[in-house]
């Protein structure tokens, strides 16, 4: 005999019914909250690409070493993304130079 959970079942067949809502563009103002979620990713985006950096620097293997140079340049690129949302009248370009 197979027991379900009727909460659990329900949450599931809310997500598969909910259509995607997705923003062409972040709004003009955003919450503390959304703020601290932002500085967050930033944080995270950055450390990660010291990391990859670093573990390329060291990696001997030259596939190893390309895949993790790709990796530092799709968090690059998420990065660049998150500080032109922050800002928007500044390119990430304008601000990197």
């Amino acid at each position: 005999m197979q027991t379900q959970n009727p909460g659990l079942q329900g949450q599931q067949q809310a997500a598969q019914a909910a259509p995607q809502n997705r923003m062409s563009e972040p709004p003009q103002l955003i919450t503390i909250k959304d703020l601290n979620y932002l500085t967050d990713s930033l944080s995270w985006q950055l450390a990660v690409i010291k990391k990859l950096n670093s573990f390329a620097q060291d990696s001997q293997d030259t596939k190893v070493k390309n895949q993790l140079k790709k990796a530092v340049q799709m968090h690059q690129k998420h990065y660049s993304i998150l500080l032109k949302h922050l800002n928007p009248n500044n390119s990430a370009s304008k601000l990197q130079s």
